[in-house]
Parts: C-alpha cells; sequence; structure tokens
C-alpha cells in the first residue's frame, strides 16, 4: 500500500519536477489526460520537450524538431517502438494541430534487453530520447502551437503505471543545442550497414556486413523493429559468413514479413547503427553468395580436440579395445612381414572409420536440411528441440551405466565382407568397426549429434573427422609400428568402470538441457509432466536391458522390446502434445454486466485486471496452471473473468478506481454481499490464489 499512497501524492511532485526551462514547451493548465478515465502519472518518470529553433529549408516548406527527453529513477524503465513480449511504447495523441502542419517519422535512442523471470523486453533505463520532425507548408508563418497527450507506460520489476500528460509546445522554438547534441549521441548511427534477407518458414536469414570494411564482432545483436520478431531475436548470436554475419531471426507463429521495411531495426556492435528499409535487398541482390566459412576461433577448436579425445576414449570401451590388438595382429597375418604392406591396410581401415563417419554425417545433413530454417543455434529456442536433446543425452547415458546396450549383436553384420582377401576387406573392418563399436560410440556421438544440427555443414564435417581420425589413429599408429602392442594395458574390469563413469558426462549436459526446458515452459502443470516422462524413459530402456538381451527366451526377447517401445513412443507422443498441444481457455471477458450477472447466480467471481504489456502479469499468469488451484476454482465453482486493459479502457479505470487501484496487475476475488478480497501485486505461488478464495469462502457464514 506504500507505493499506491506514494504514487497518489507524486502525480504533483511529478509534474513539478519537469524543467520551467524547456524551451518552447509548456504544460496545459490542467496537466493531466485521463488513461482510461483517471489521471496516472509517478514520480519515477519525468519528461522534458524541446523544440528546435533553426528550421531546416525543404521544397516542401520547413522542417522543425521536436525532442523529448525522458528521465527515469533507477530501477524504472519504458519502452522502445517496439516492447517485445510485454510492455507498450511511447505515443502522442495530437489534439490540436495547426495548418500546414505534418510529422515524419520518429527517432528513438538506443534500447536495452530486458528480462524479468523469462519475459524478455526492449526498454530504456535512466534515459531515453525521441525525435520528431515537424514539416510545415510553404506559407505558413509565425509561431505555431502543437497540442497534444502524451503517453508512456513506467514499470519496475512490481508493476506498471501507465502515465498521461497533457503538453503544449511552439515551433520554432529556443532550443538547447547542448540537449540536441546529447540526444544525438544516443540515437543509432544512420547509414553504414548492408544487407540481405532470406525467408523461411518460421524464421529470416538476416546478413549484415558495414560499408565501410569493419568487422561485425561476434558479440552483436540485432534489435528487430517489427513485432512480427519473436521477443527473442535480440538474444540471437550472429554466426560468420565471410566478411559478413548472419543473424536467424525467430518469427511468431504464424507470421510471415511483407519485404524490406519490416527488417528494419537497430545493430548493436559496440556503438548503433540504424539498418533501414534502403540498405535491405532480397539474398543474392547486394551481397554475392559467399562460401560459406567459420570462425577458427579457440572455442570451436577446443570442441574439435574434445571430439578426437572422445574417438580416442572409443579405444577403451569394453567393446572395442579387447579387439584392438587382435586386428592390428590380422593385419600382420595378412601382409606378412612387409611392414609397409601391414601400414597401408591400417591407412586403409581408418579410411573406412572416417568414410564411415563422414556417410553419417552426410545423412545428418540431409536430414537438417529439411528444417534449416531454424538457422544456426535457433534450435535450443523450440521446446521439442530441446526435450529431443534430453531424450538423447538421457538415453545414451542410459547405455553407458549398463542399463541395457545398444548394437548387441552387431559383430555379425557385414562379417563376410571383412573376410575378404586384401585392402578390401581392411577397409570393410574399418566400417564394421564403427557399427561393432556402437554399443560404447553412440553415447560419445550424442553431443556430435547435437553439434552437428547447430552448426554449419563445414564445421560439422569437421567435428565428426575429429572423432574418426581419434577412433582410428591406435590402429593407423599400431599398424605402423606393431611393436608398441606390447605397451597396451589388459582388457578388464576397469574398461567397465570407466565406461560408466564416462556416463556423468552425458547425464550433466542432460540436466543442463532441462534446466533450459523449464525456462522455456511456463505451465508448472505441464513441467512436472515432463519431468515424470523422463522417469518412464528410463523404464522402458530398463525393460528393454533387461528382457530383450540375446540370452533371453525369444518369447521375453519380443515382450521385452514390445513394452519397451510402447512405452517409448507413448511417452514421447504424449510430452509431444503437452509441448504444443492446445489449451483452452476458460476465461470469461470482464464487463461490468457478466460480473454482475455472475455475483447475482451466487457464483464467487475472480478477475485479474491485467494488460499485454504489464510484465508482473504476465508472471502472475502463470500459477493458473497449477492442477490443485485448477480443482480448487472447479470445486468452489469460481467464474473466472480477465479484463484486459492493454488498450485505454475506461470501464476498466474507473473499475480499478473502487479499490483504490491506479495500475495493474489487480487480481480479486468477489461474492453477493462479502467484501471484495484483493490480492497482492505479485504472486508468491498458487497459494497466494489459494489463500484469497479460502478468505472469500471463509467470510460466508460470518
Amino acid at each position: 500500500m506504500k507505493k499506491f499512497f506514494a504514487f497518489g501524492l507524486s502525480w504533483l511532485l511529478a509534474h513539478v519536477a519537469v524543467p520551467a526551462q524547456d524551451a518552447g514547451f509548456s504544460f496545459d493548465e490542467s496537466p493531466f489526460a485521463a488513461f482510461g478515465g483517471m489521471a496516472s502519472t509517478d514520480a519515477s518518470t519525468s519528461v522534458e520537450v524541446y523544440s528546435s529553433g533553426n528550421a531546416k529549408e525543404t521544397a516542401d516548406g520547413r522542417e522543425f524538431s521536436v525532442l523529448l527527453k525522458i528521465s527515469m529513477e533507477p530501477g524504472w524503465h519504458l519502452y522502445w517502438k517496439n516492447p517485445g513480449e510485454a510492455g507498450m511504447p511511447l505515443s502522442i495523441e495530437w489534439t490540436d494541430v495547426p495548418a500546414g502542419v505534418s510529422f515524419g517519422e520518429w527517432r528513438w535512442s538506443t534500447p536495452k534487453y530486458y528480462e524479468l523471470q523469462g519475459l524478455a523486453s526492449y526498454v530504456y533505463e535512466e534515459e531515453a530520447y525521441i525525435e520528431i520532425p515537424v514539416k510545415v507548408a510553404v506559407g505558413t508563418a509565425g509561431t505555431l502551437t502543437l497540442k497534444g497527450t502524451l503517453s508512456w507506460l513506467a514499470c519496475d520489476d512490481n508493476g506498471c503505471f501507465p502515465q498521461d500528460r497533457a503538453i503544449s509546445v511552439q515551433i520554432p522554438g529556443e532550443a538547447s543545442a547542448e540537449v540536441f547534441s546529447e540526444a544525438e549521441t544516443a540515437f543509432p548511427k544512420a547509414g553504414g550497414l548492408a544487407a540481405e534477407f532470406e525467408e523461411k518458414p518460421g524464421i529470416v536469414n538476416l546478413t549484415l556486413k558495414k560499408t565501410d570494411g569493419a568487422v561485425i564482432s561476434d558479440n552483436a545483436r540485432f534489435f528487430p523493429e517489427s513485432e512480427k520478431f519473436s521477443y527473442a531475436a535480440a538474444t540471437v548470436v550472429p554466426v560468420r559468413k565471410g566478411d559478413a554475419v548472419v543473424f536467424a531471426l525467430p518469427l511468431n507463429e504464424g507470421e510471415k514479413i511483407g519485404g524490406a521495411e519490416e527488417l528494419v531495426g537497430v545493430l548493436k556492435d559496440g556503438n548503433a547503427f540504424e539498418l533501414t528499409a534502403s540498405e535491405i535487398v532480397p539474398a543474392g541482390t547486394a551481397m554475392p553468395a559467399a562460401p560459406e566459412a567459420f570462425s577458427l576461433d579457440f572455442a570451436f577448436f577446443g570442441l574439435l580436440v574434445l571430439a578426437f579425445a572422445g574417438g580416442l576414449i572409443l579405444n577403451l570401451m569394453p567393446c572395442v579395445f579387447p579387439v584392438l590388438g587382435l586386428k592390428i595382429m590380422h593385419f600382420v597375418g595378412k601382409a606378412g612381414t612387409d611392414k609397409k604392406k601391414v601400414a597401408r591396410h591400417g591407412f586403409v581401415f581408418g579410411a573406412g572409420v572416417l568414410i564411415s563417419f563422414w556417410i553419417l554425417a552426410g545423412v545428418l545433413a540431409v536430414l537438417r536440411s529439411g528444417g534449416e530454417q531454424l538457422g544456426w543455434g535457433f534450435q535450443l529456442q523450440e521446446p521439442g528441440f530441446v526435450y529431443g536433446m534430453i531424450l538423447l543425452m538421457l538415453v545414451f547415458g542410459l547405455s553407458m551405466s549398463g542399463v541395457f546396450e545398444f548394437g548387441v549383436g552387431a559383430t555379425s553384420v557385414g562379417g563376410s565382407l571383412t573376410e575378404k582377401s586384401g585392402y578390401v576387406g581392411s577397409f570393410f573392418s574399418g566400417v564394421l568397426a564403427v557399427i561393432i563399436a556402437t554399443p560404447c560410440a553412440a553415447p560419445f556421438l550424442a553431443p556430435a549429434l547435437g553439434s552437428a544440427l547447430t552448426l554449419p555443414l563445414v564445421p560439422s564435417f569437421a567435428l565428426f573427422t575429429a572423432i574418426a581420425v581419434g577412433l582410428a589413429a591406435p590402429y593407423v599408429i599400431l599398424s605402423c609400428v606393431p611393436a608398441l602392442l606390447k605397451f597396451l594395458p589388459k582388457p578388464g574390469a576397469w574398461m567397465e568402470t570407466f565406461k560408466q563413469a564416462m556416463a556423468f558426462l552425458l547425464y550433466a549436459p542432460a540436466l543442463y538441457f532441462v534446466w533450459v526446458l523449464m525456462g522455456q515452459i511456463e505451465d508448472s502443470f505441464v513441467q512436472r509432466d515432463l519431468l515424470i516422462s523422463l522417469s518412464v524413459i528410463a523404464l522402458a530402456c530398463w525393460i528393454y536391458g533387461k528382457w530383450a538381451t540375446p540370452w533371453r527366451s525369444r518369447f521375453a526377447r519380443i515382450t521385452g522390446t514390445l513394452v519397451a517401445a510402447i512405452l517409448f513412443v507413448g511417452t514421447v507422443w504424449y510430452s509431444t502434445d503437452l509441448l504444443y498441444g492446445k489449451k483452452t481457455d476458460e476465461w470469461v471477458a470482464w464487463s461490468p454486466e457478466a460480473q454482475a450477472e455472475a455475483l447475482a447466480d451466487g457464483k464467487i467471481v475472480y478477475v485479474d485486471f491485467t494488460a499485454r504489456w504489464c510484465t508482473t502479469c504476465q508472471i502472475n499468469k502463470r500459477v493458473y496452471a497449477d492442477a490443485d488451484l485448477k480443482k480448487l476454482f472447479d470445486d468452489a465453482e469460481v467464474v473466472k473473468m480477465r479484463a484486459d486493459w492493454t488498450n485505454k479502457n475506461a470501464t476498466i479505470a474507473a473499475e480499478l478506481q473502487k479499490y483504490g487501484r491506479a495500475a495493474v496487475p489487480v487480481n480479486v476475488f468477489l461474492k453477493d454481499g462479502e467484501e471484495p478480497v484483493i490480492l497482492g501485486e505479485l504472486f508468491a505461488g498458487p497459494g497466494t490464489v489459494a489463500d484469497g478464495l479460502e478468505k472469500i469462502n471463509g467470510e460466508k457464514g460470518e
């Protein structure tokens, strides 16, 4: 209540705080314009309005500028022209504009990316500038007065407060050159960029480069102005392509861009650069297609080293290591005492391993081409992909832990090919080595499979090549120097222990992906079921490993495989439905008439006063997915109503005033003959709402 007391007291202070020296600007005698039927302002934000004194002469007349300087208290913010997932940008409704006056496109200072409990927006903190070009037609002389209502949304982490203020500004004015100079440094730089775009289902690949030859850094971010793009667009990491970078910008579901004008935005790369429609052309028009390149930075080099090490470790697995020495001796037996011939057999064997991995990489590349529109790295913004990665890591980790094995009986596959004489036999021995290694190789391939889906084509092939070289290296080296075989440790139980320990290298990223998925799913009920589904998947793997092994009876193998498959497929199907299934909306649109009718019927009414631009409102909505809370509402036959204040609505504003509130969120329980139960601004959890319902019910018998 302290905030609302300060809120009610502060509207006078907020206007006193506006500098009296603002050249060419004044408040009307009545400083407020009604926002939804009430005055609402707050000392958290102050606005200064300036107008330029010297006109820019054009063929059509003169051109001036009106400059807004908005200052915010620490902890408060307001929104850019594209507010993001929640918010509302500043606007002006001109109420008195002299004849011959028109307005140009606004210039906005560079925003920041802001995230609160998973909801992302584009905001201003501390200070913001907006410049409005004012065109005065030829023949319109003298000083002109413009009047209008300035509206904006001031928010902190606890709530949002709509602000309105009536303004009157004269042009020309006696503007402060210093203020206009300050504003110029805050605006994105015009020009300096060249761009091409390619739209695919669900995504737009925007290729950018600087015309002065400067390199755009890997830390650059792009803020699109169009709300057709996902709010997460500003988090997209660019991928280098020759002398340019590519931003894979995700579109909101069902959206398509109409052309270059919907791709304008701001590139933040040290300084900020404005990308205009005139600088953007369809793919292949402005910039010739360059061979796909990838930055050979330290991180990627480290990834290659890890891939090579993973290939080497495969040779220490129980299904590979025991046959390592036997295979080399087999080469020696084929070539006799000819050391060069033995070495050639080793290299041919290595070629078989390498080509097998390349085939796997090629298959994945073909599969990915069908969904290439997801871009590079954007898959991790897709809950279905993240859930798939969790399953991949979990299943392969369980395999390494000994719950079950991939490829049991694979040693008999292709045996006739490996027995062929000469180099053909050695080549297919390499191919078969990859197949035989499947029970142990599959877990180590899991990170490679994930990376193959998130890396460009060439780095993806390089990654698989590194694994193949790691697997084949001991065979090649020992073929060249067979005497080294005596230094190999003897196979034993230590190999199984080592393999099981390696499983935790997969459980760790699985848990990381679980954390990512929980951040993408707002519904706590869905979160719970997805976590339970992982246990069912583990159960399916255990059943397969327990009853589908070769030493079981035919009936046991068939039954075990069938039960495991039903559990696995059924769980994945159910999880997909959880991730993408349609949700039914049980909320009723609020109106005084609907509320009165429900109360007259003896119902408990719960009203959620909310708005799209209210971040706290969006966070509070998560509690409604709780199964226990849903049951409480159903048992009490509560009528749930939603009053959407995204747009101005005098009726909703007047209703809020009844509860002594001036901003959303406001959540209230109502019952005929009882005092309203008003909940707190930010829910601590479903219990906050449940306590309110208990209170309104508890007053029934009083």
